[in-house]
């Protein structure tokens, strides 16, 4: 294999080499001292090439929406559910005892207790009254008001809201 390869180096040289076309030796040179100029053109050729494929387009913008899609995900704040009133059915002149709770964190000597009925929902006793207000002693912790109500009108859904409490210091 040696001197297979020795024979053709040698068949090689006796080939009679062509002479260059006229000003190859100008065009070599002015292409060697323009070359980093030639491959920034080639890079900018492959970028536009880039641009101008729909498979480019189609992949930016479906890059986009994840991007989107992932930021609104990340960056939106935690939603609670709204907290849902307390409710009772009543029946049309159905009467019933409906247990309040009031948590105070200390014993209240002469606490203002107010109760606002609204809708047909009145209070046993208290028909033509809608806030009805009373003084009383709430000790510390957990107190349990049973409040006496009925219906009045027509059969609804009755939001309750907190009782609200004053306290004179």
């Amino acid at each position: 294999m040696d001197t297979d390869s020795e024979n053709l180096r040698q068949a090689l040289k006796r080939l009679p080499a062509p002479e260059p076309r006229p000003g190859f030796v100008d065009r070599a040179l002015a292409n060697a001292t323009r070359q980093p100029a030639a491959r920034a053109q080639g890079r900018s050729m492959g970028l536009a090439h880039l641009a101008s494929r729909w498979e480019t387009w189609i992949g930016a913008a479906f890059g986009g929406a994840v991007a989107a899609a992932l930021t609104l995900l990340l960056l939106r704040p935690l939603e609670q559910p709204a907290p849902t009133p307390m409710g009772i059915s009543l029946a049309l002149n159905e009467s019933r005892a409906i247990d309040v709770l009031i948590d105070s964190e200390r014993e209240l000597e002469d606490a203002t207790i107010r109760i606002v009925a609204t809708g047909s929902v009145v209070l046993d006793g208290f028909e033509n009254e809608r806030e009805i207000g009373w003084r009383a002693h709430l000790e510390q912790g957990s107190n349990v008001l049973s409040l006496p109500v009925s219906e009045s009108g027509l059969p609804m859904s009755v939001s309750t809201s907190t009782p609200k409490m004053e306290h004179a210091a």
